[in-house]
């Protein structure tokens, strides 16, 4: 049977919605607590052979039905609905049961595979239960189809990360140019939530948010055509979203997730009532066209953050007597810097790099240095690894115009003894337990700079209650802008009971300041 703490769950939330419903008769409830009880036990004992699943179970309460939909991530083989009945009674058997159990308690029972996940959908017709005085509800008929639907748009504009962000220039020049070209009042690029309307961009008078039963644009994404209302007084389906000197005339056009779903529109409105020619619609619809360009690339933007932060260490190197911590937070989607770490002989090599520059092409190169730097572990001189990226990488470097400052070393567990090359970084200290900060230097330029470069390394000994600390120079911002900050960060790092405390009050203080990426990795000896 299914984790009691899991039916318990279901349980509570089933007693808060009927809450919600005063008027729905004993009888339903009933039913409905057995049937949906019924299937969320069958789904998590079944539907993905025992391992762990991901669930969501909607409730909708209509004057005349209960509809239910659990949807989960499951894996399941083909499910015959019809073909189900009950296990004769001298079986007695359990097993077998579950679908025609809520065959016999609702009115429709129905599964539909979409996009990966199951969705189970229960409708169950009402008694009716009239509340003296309560007054009659009206609530729209939704089809079973239309709440899948919906479903798959809501996770489509989650998973694009776009609502709640700062506004963007790239879309507020839409809007900007859309309010000019056409002569309205305002323009807007408006996103459409669970159950609100939110403003990507504004120009004009328009609320960054409203409910989404007000909003226009809610009904524009119903279609996949152009929305035009020259004057909503006299449109009698959406009177009741207009508000005189603001919203009279309206024209949308549906924005797209990447899947194909609407998740939003781009809109025009005007205080008085005005035509919108076949020609202006066009132009819309370019416009359009325009912002849907931008939402794909913050898509792929997102997705690319999403790959370079899975290309950074997710676990730590056991090491007896040491611990190692990093964190990367680049200032836009995806940044021009990294660390790396991992095994090799007995220890473990490091790496911090930072490419001058932001963006996709930054992000490249870096991860193309990961790459070179990680095929050249067997070299057991540091410097040859250097040697080996340089070379690989002089090319794309100067053909970008980039370059790559960068502490590259290995590690010896046994010994503590750090043998690097520092390629231009200059942003590395080893914070003493007796509390002086010992900077280590510089001795050769970034990669990029000098093709003839010959790569010398350098070492350090880490004793007992030693810490060093490298970072790139987005650190530095984040205090006084001059080195005294590696100083600060030494100090705090010998004040930490862990590595991790360390990286984990950079993060803190850089979240949503940060000029540059920041990157830093803090290594300390078990003292």
């Amino acid at each position: 049977m299914s984790p009691p703490d899991t039916v318990d769950t279901v349980h509570d939330l089933l007693d808060s919605t009927w809450e919600a419903v005063p008027d729905l008769h004993m009888r339903d409830r009933m039913a409905l607590d057995t049937a949906i009880i019924e299937l969320a036990a069958n789904v998590i004992q079944h539907a993905n052979r025992g391992r762990p699943i991901t669930a969501t179970l909607t409730i909708i309460a209509f004057t005349d039905r209960i509809e239910a939909t659990l949807s989960d991530s499951g894996e399941i083989g083909e499910v015959d609905i019809e073909g189900r009945t009950m296990p004769e009674a001298d079986e007695l058997a359990e097993s077998g049961r579950g679908i025609a159990l809520m065959k016999a308690l609702v009115d429709t029972v129905e599964h539909r595979r979409v996009d990966g996940f199951n969705h189970w959908t229960l409708v169950r017709a009402r008694e009716q239960v009239r509340i003296p005085d309560a007054p009659p509800k009206h609530m729209p008929s939704v089809s079973i189809s239309g709440i899948i639907d919906e479903m798959a748009r809501q996770r489509a504009l989650e998973e694009m990360g776009i609502l709640d962000t700062p506004p963007e220039d790239r879309f507020d020049r839409v809007t900007r140019l859309a309010k000019q070209l056409f002569g309205v009042d305002g323009a807007m690029i408006n996103l459409i939530d669970g159950d609100r309307q939110w403003a990507k961009s504004v120009a004009g008078n328009g609320p960054e948010e409203m409910p989404r039963s007000a909003s226009v644009c809610a009904v524009t994404i119903e279609d996949e055509r152009t929305l035009v209302v020259p004057n909503l007084f006299e449109n009698p389906e959406l009177r009741d979203k207009a508000v005189a000197d603001e919203l009279v005339f309206y024209a949308g056009h549906p924005l797209h997730a990447p899947g194909g779903e609407r998740i939003g529109a781009l809109c025009v409105y005007d205080g008085s009532p005005r035509t919108f020619s076949e020609r202006e619609q066009e132009m819309l619809r370019d416009l359009a066209d325009w912002v849907q360009q931008e939402l794909t690339a913050s898509h792929e933007l997102s997705r690319a953050a999403e790959v370079q932060q899975g290309l950074l260490p997710q676990s730590l190197i056991s090491m007896p007597g040491w611990d190692i911590a990093g964190m990367c937070l680049p200032a836009r989607a995806v940044g021009g810097d990294f660390y790396d770490w991992y095994p090799v002989g007995e220890g473990a090599a490091i790496t911090l790099a930072d490419t001058m520059g932001k963006g996709i092409g930054s992000a490249i190169i870096a991860a193309t240095v990961r790459a070179v730097l990680r095929s050249a572990a067997r070299f057991g001189d540091v410097a040859g690894a250097v040697d080996l990226a340089a070379a690989s990488l002089n090319a794309d470097l100067d053909t970008t115009g980039l370059f790559v400052t960068l502490l590259h070393g290995r590690l010896d567990m046994d010994t503590g003894e750090f043998t690097y090359v520092d390629a231009g970084h200059g942003l590395t200290v080893v914070a003493r337990r007796d509390g002086t900060i010992e900077r280590l230097r510089s001795s050769t330029p970034p990669l990029g700079v000098d093709l003839d470069t010959e790569w010398q390394s350098s070492s350090v000994t880490l004793n007992p209650g030693d810490v060093l600390i490298t970072a790139s120079d987005g650190l530095l911002d984040l205090y006084d802008g001059t080195l005294d900050a590696l100083d600060k960060i030494g100090a705090l790092a010998l004040l930490a009971s862990t590595s991790s405390e360390v990286t984990d009050a950079v993060r803190t203080r850089a979240r949503g300041v940060a000029p540059d990426d920041v990157t830093v990795v803090v290594v300390r000896r078990d003292g």
